[in-house]
């Protein structure tokens, strides 16, 4: 466990900056997304204009949904520590509002701006979820997102004053003078594991061929949100005081794969556009071609 990956020395002073490896996982993963998808964009033939644009307006999306799914699941965290929400760097991140807040931000602007939105989503969508394996390893760094107690050979255990090692403490499972946690489920690395499969099989699927627009992006969330959903089975760090038992992130997984559900059979079945009528007026979810102002 490395939650601090760097400390670098001001010189003549005492003081210290500490980078966080929640910090430094997200800024390495929305660079390397935001350049890779840019770019395949652009070989694509997409405007870069547009999608860099997009990407601005997807970012500051993303971090608002992503802080309000926070303090959505932690209310009395944040009224007590209301600081700690314009500290980005210290993570608390919610990956399912980002996720959701970002790509509602990408489709606001591309609707706006009358372009095809789900050519931009298919795009993007590899290199996202790239992006979330990244994020999740360096939750693994940090030791949150923990698992539950597990006797498999690959449980691993979390030193002293991790986020494991004190729920541990506090519920009696461990003594005081314990150098570490009981082996627990590495949810953070299932959920890496899962995002670069994803990643692999969207990047194959691109090269493929797909059979009607959004098909990349809808395939990946689908995939996700129900590989999600039984992962968060085995964390220990969810609150499960919801109907049936479930996590917040269940019924949200739960809502967003209906939504997919419902997107991809609309999207695939929805009769063919007449090549008579003019472009301005089809009834294309996408939206008409445009430059980008």
């Amino acid at each position: 466990m490395h939650p601090v990956l760097f400390v670098i020395p001001i010189p003549f002073s005492e003081t210290k900056i500490l980078i966080y490896s929640v910090f430094f996982s997200i800024t390495v993963a929305l660079v390397l997304a935001i350049y890779l998808g840019t770019r395949a964009a652009q070989k694509q033939g997409l405007p870069v204009e547009t999608a860099l644009n997009m990407t601005f307006f997807g970012l500051i999306a993303l971090i608002l949904g992503a802080r309000l799914y926070a303090v959505f699941e932690n209310p009395s965290f944040y009224v007590a520590h209301p600081l700690r929400l314009i500290k980005l760097w210290e993570g608390s991140l919610a990956t399912y509002g980002g996720v959701i807040g970002g790509v509602l931000g990408c489709l606001a602007y591309l609707r706006l701006k009358r372009q095809p939105v789900f050519a931009f989503l298919d795009t993007y969508a590899p290199y996202g979820f790239l992006g979330i394996a990244i994020i999740r390893f360096g939750d693994f760094l940090n030791g949150t997102a923990f698992g539950k107690r597990t006797t498999l050979p690959w449980g691993v255990t979390f030193p002293q004053d991790s986020f494991a090692y004190n729920y541990h403490r506090n519920h009696g499972w461990i003594s005081a003078d314990a150098v570490a946690s009981l082996p627990v489920h590495p949810t953070q690395l299932y959920c890496t594991g899962v995002c670069l499969a994803i990643f692999l099989f969207l990047i194959w699927k691109t090269r493929k061929g797909k059979r009607f627009q959004g098909e990349i992006f809808l395939l990946g969330g689908l995939v996700y949100s129900g590989a999600r959903f039984l992962i968060d089975f085995a964390r220990d760090d969810l609150r499960t005081h919801l109907p049936l038992q479930l996590a917040s992130t269940q019924w949200v997984g739960i809502f967003v794969f209906m939504t997919l559900v419902a997107t991809a059979l609309f999207l695939h079945w929805r009769p063919a556009v007449s090549p008579h009528l003019p472009e301005a007026q089809s009834p294309d979810l996408q939206g008409p071609r445009s430059k980008a102002a």
